[in-house]
């Protein structure tokens, strides 16, 4: 009984804060991949406001697309 209790607190709390969460989470991961890239792209020439800086982060996020693909096919067993 105690356990069913607890199990439906937590599926009421999952239902209610979470798509709160996971926008929270979503912001926080943008605002990483933006400083990862400004960071980057600086230490290749290209700093945040400059013409290249739009392809420095273009690239980036081909090159993260890519990795998360790898990993997705690893953990399906295809590569």
């Amino acid at each position: 009984m105690v356990v069913g209790a607890a199990v439906m607190a937590v599926a009421c709390f999952a239902v209610l804060y979470g798509p709160a969460a996971q926008e929270k989470a979503e912001q926080l991961k943008a605002e990483q991949i933006d400083r990862e890239n400004r960071a980057l792209c600086a230490r290749l020439g290209m700093p945040h406001g400059s013409d290249r800086f739009g392809v420095c982060a273009r690239v980036l996020l081909e090159a993260r697309r890519l990795h998360e693909d790898r990993l997705a096919f690893e953990a399906a067993g295809i590569l």
